[in-house]
């Protein structure tokens, strides 16, 4: 008897481990386990809100540069390159005062990204529809709020970056 309760325990064990279906969304294989070398150029802003394109591209090769053994190069050295637009910007009110005031503002950005090898074109990975939302406090002094929605932008890149690094680098 004691034979038989530790084998349907491994065999329970092992159906466990072997696939809960849980998996990031987006698109893709990931990365080939050959790759060490990426580009990321300049993300392309589809939106009316100047200077997003640094803000985002940055705070990607940021996250690879810190968490990565792919070394960023030139794309023309590359093997993937991530391609990256921002598609949507947009911002709500979130809470008001009795006033109809608002006071917390909800920022919200989606990304289109994908990486392709660069000698097939091959989609190793893509997320068409990555959004983030980021919520601000709007103050009664514009400058007071333009740093405020300026940290949540920066704040929505970082988390997206981190976001896309895990997912393409999850091999799920």
């Amino acid at each position: 008897m004691g034979t038989y309760r530790r084998l349907i325990l491994c065999v329970a064990l092992f159906l466990l481990c072997a696939g809960c279906g849980y998996h990031f969304a987006g698109e893709g294989q990931g990365p080939e386990p050959g790759i060490s070398t990426l580009a990321i150029p300049v993300f392309e802003n589809l939106t009316a809100e100047p200077g997003l394109e640094p803000i985002f591209t940055g705070a990607l090769r940021r996250e690879f540069l810190l968490r990565s053994r792919i070394r960023l190069v030139p794309r023309r050295e590359a093997e993937a390159v991530f391609l990256g637009r921002i598609t949507r910007l947009s911002t709500s009110s979130v809470a008001h005062r009795k006033s109809q005031d608002t006071i917390l503002t909800r920022l919200s950005v989606t990304l289109d990204v994908r990486c392709v090898d660069n000698r097939t074109q091959k989609v190793l990975w893509q997320d068409r529809s990555l959004t983030y939302y980021q919520d601000y406090i709007q103050d009664s002094d514009p400058l007071v709020s333009f740093q405020n929605r300026r940290e949540a932008l920066e704040t929505a890149a970082r988390d997206l970056a981190v976001r896309i690094h895990d997912r393409f680098l999850s091999r799920f």
